[in-house]
């Protein structure tokens, strides 16, 4: 879960400073070509670094919840063993 937070903020991080380059570009607005063009390819970076952080969270995502059955499945076989375990105890008794 840490992770998953800390995840979260460097995307918040990266997509701030996105937002902030385009503010500055719209801002001066008589900007070069060669601005805009730098610009774009930085913003198209950042697209690409958002959708691999997103596939990593999906991923990550996908894990927990399998260990979460997992888990799960665990804990039903040793309720199960304890149930048995106090049904037999019970059985012996004469």
């Amino acid at each position: 879960m840490f992770l998953t937070g800390l995840f979260i903020v460097i995307l918040a991080g990266i997509a701030a400073g996105t937002i902030a380059e385009i503010a500055k570009a719209m801002a001066r607005r008589g900007s070069s070509a060669a601005e805009l063009t730098a610009l774009k390819q930085q913003l198209e970076h950042t697209a690409a670094s958002l959708e691999d952080a997103q596939a990593t969270l999906a991923s990550q995502n996908a894990q927990l919840a399998e260990l979460q059955e997992r888990m799960d499945f665990a804990e039903r076989l040793l309720a199960q063993g304890r149930d048995r375990s106090a049904l037999g105890a019970g059985l012996k008794r004469e």
